[in-house]
């Protein structure tokens, strides 16, 4: 299984350009929302992996 690696990022428009940027170089990308450690603010984050059968 591929390694998943995260960016956080708050801004929208920045997650949007990550996301382009990765998938045009060959990655898997998504993005999400979590709470981290017991808080109550969402982190927003950029996370991207590079499928197992890719080199």
């Amino acid at each position: 299984m591929a390694e998943h690696y995260k960016i956080d990022c708050y801004k929208v428009e920045d997650r949007k350009t990550l996301t382009v940027i990765l998938a045009m170089n060959g990655y898997t990308v998504r993005m999400g929302k979590e709470k981290r450690g017991g808080k109550s603010t969402l982190t927003y984050f950029v996370e991207y992996w590079r499928a197992d059968n890719e080199g």
